[in-house]
This record gives C-alpha cells, sequence and structure tokens, in this order.
C-alpha cells in the first residue's frame, strides 16, 4: 500500500513543476490534523501528518475550480482494555477557490466547498465504515515567482462533517 502512495506523491511532486502554468496546477503536500474527538484522540493520539494531493484548473481571472484528495491511516489502543485497533479515514473535496497576485513573488489565495468524508474502524475481528458530507474551507499563501513553473506555499484548513 505504501509503494502506490509513495509512486503517487512522486509523480504529483514532478507534475507540479510541468504543469503550475497559467490555468492547471497540481499540487502535493503534507498536512498535519488534530482530530476534534476527544475519545478518538485517547485511542489513536492527538496529532496525524499525511499527504494531500490538489488540483485546480483557472476558470476566469483569478477564479479557479478546486479539488483535493487525502488519506490517513492510525493504529491504536483502546484505554480501558488495551485491545488493538486501526482506523482509516479519506476524503474528497470540491468548490470553489480565488488566487490573487499581491506582489512579483507572492499569491493569496482562499477557497470553500464541499468534502466528502468517510471512516473505517477495525476492532475486535469486526469493523464499522460510514461516509459523509461536509465542508472544506482554506485560505493560504503561495510562493509563485512570475514566469516560473514551480511553486510553494502554506496554507491553513478547516475540513468537517458530522457522524453520528
Amino acid at each position: 500500500m505504501k509503494k502506490p502512495l509513495l509512486l503517487i506523491s512522486a509523480v504529483l511532486l514532478l507534475g507540479t513543476a510541468a504543469a503550475a502554468e497559467n490555468r492547471f496546477f497540481l499540487g502535493a503536500g503534507a498536512n498535519y490534523i488534530r482530530p476534534a474527538d476527544e475519545n478518538y484522540r485517547a485511542v489513536y493520539g492527538s496529532q496525524v501528518i499525511y499527504p494531500e494531493y490538489q488540483v485546480a484548473v483557472r476558470l476566469v481571472a483569478g477564479l479557479c475550480l478546486t479539488g483535493s484528495m487525502g488519506r490517513f491511516a492510525k493504529n491504536g489502543t483502546t484505554p480501558e482494555l488495551g485491545i488493538e485497533t486501526r482506523a482509516v479515514q479519506s476524503y474528497f473535496t470540491a468548490g470553489l477557490g480565488y488566487l490573487q497576485r499581491v506582489s512579483s513573488l507572492l499569491c493569496l489565495q482562499a477557497g470553500a466547498g464541499v468534502a466528502s468524508l468517510s471512516f473505517r474502524e477495525d476492532a475486535l475481528g469486526a469493523f464499522i465504515t460510514g461516509r459523509k458530507m461536509g465542508f472544506a474551507a482554506e485560505g493560504g499563501l503561495l510562493i509563485v515567482p512570475e514566469d516560473e513553473r514551480v511553486y510553494m506555499g502554506v496554507k491553513i484548513g478547516y475540513l468537517a462533517a458530522t457522524a453520528e
């Protein structure tokens, strides 16, 4: 499972340099997440770092159609019984974003859209799965030198859905 993920990451990182032109953007990055659920944090820990892949197509001026996907898996142990568990969460987003160049080096980015989040948790030989719709919002600062094909950036985002 790790080999395909590494291969996809390498292809997207190389594709970023070739495709970060005026109309089409590909990106790969690392995300840091702090799960909101206290019970989840007790079993799996309070943080996860995982890859995310993004795509954006400029529609007109700075307005872009955007999409992204991410996935992570964590192993944990229940606090009371010490039972081994595994949780997998993934998401896809689609929405609108806006890029605004503020200098010859910097661009501001903001976006919002819908998210489809799915989860699976395995414990005691049984599993629970689910999928919920939610929303995503993000903003960031991108370093995009004029006439260059490679960009870097820092973004902060919020991704949420409520599962019962």
